[in-house]
C-alpha cells in the first residue's frame, strides 16, 4: 500500500537488522536448550552407570552372603586382618544327581556337597566325602579392570578334588576385603568404580550352621 508515493513500513517486511536480532536471539536460545538437554543426557549416562554398578555390587554380595549363611565352616579368611578372599565349605547347592554325576533340573534332593549320597555332609577327613570349598578373591591380572571371581567344586564329576574354570561374579572392583569377627561372622566390603562412578557395599554375614 503506497501513501503518498511511499510503501507502509506495515507492508515492507523486517529490516536487516531487526533479522539479525531475530537470528541472535533464537541462536541463544538453541545454545541454552542444547547445554540443557547435553546436561539432561550426561546426569543420566552417570545415574544410569551408578545403578548398573549398584545391582553388580549387591547380586555378587548377595551370592555371597548365600553361601557363609549355609556353610559350617569359614576357612578364610582367619582373622580381622582384612584379606581379600573368602573360602568357605560349600553345603547350599542341589544341582546334580549325586550317583550319575549328571546335572538334573530339581537336582536329587541331596546337596551336592554329600558325596557319597549318605544324607552325611563334611563328615570327617577319613571318609570319602571330605569338605568341598568355595572361594571368592581378585583377579588384578588386569589393571585396568579387577574382577571378583567365584572359584566352585564340580560335582558333575566322580573326582573330589576338582574345581570348575574360575568365573566372574562383577568386574570394576576396586576393593574386596574379608574380616572374621568370631567362628560364624564374616565382614565383607565391596567397592566397584567405574569412570566418575563408585559405589560400595558393606555387609556382615553369619554361618548359621556353626555353633
Amino acid at each position: 500500500m503506497e501513501i503518498g508515493g511511499k510503501i507502509s513500513r506495515r507492508d515492507a517486511g523486517f529490516t536487516l537488522i531487526e533479522l539479525l536480532i531475530s537470528i541472535a536471539i533464537l541462536s541463544i536460545i538453541m545454545l541454552g536448550l542444547q547445554q540443557v538437554l547435553t546436561t539432561s543426557i550426561s546426569a543420566y549416562s552417570d545415574t544410569r552407570q551408578k545403578q548398573d554398578l549398584l545391582a553388580d555390587a549387591r547380586m555378587a554380595m548377595e551370592r555371597i552372603v548365600m553361601y557363609v549363611q549355609a556353610t559350617d565352616e569359614i576357612a578364610a579368611p582367619l582373622d580381622a586382618a582384612g584379606v581379600e578372599v573368602l573360602t568357605v565349605s560349600e553345603r547350599l547347592l542341589d544341582l546334580y544327581d549325586n550317583a550319575s554325576h549328571a546335572y538334573a533340573i530339581d537336582g536329587d534332593n541331596k546337596l551336592d556337597a554329600d558325596n557319597d549320597a549318605d544324607g552325611l555332609v563334611n563328615e570327617d577327613e577319613t571318609t570319602p566325602d571330605p569338605p568341598d570349598y568355595i572361594t571368592y578373591s581378585l583377579d588384578k591380572s588386569d589393571a585396568d579392570n579387577w574382577k571378583l571371581m567365584e572359584q566352585i567344586p564340580d560335582y558333575s564329576t566322580a573326582t573330589l578334588s576338582d574345581f570348575k574354570a574360575d568365573a566372574v561374579v562383577c568386574e570394576h572392583v576396586t576393593e574386596f576385603t574379608c574380616k572374621r569377627f568370631s567362628s560364624t561372622l564374616v565382614g565383607i566390603k565391596l567397592t566397584l568404580n567405574q569412570g566418575t562412578e563408585t559405589v560400595s557395599l558393606t555387609t556382615r554375614a553369619k554361618a548359621h550352621l556353626i555353633e
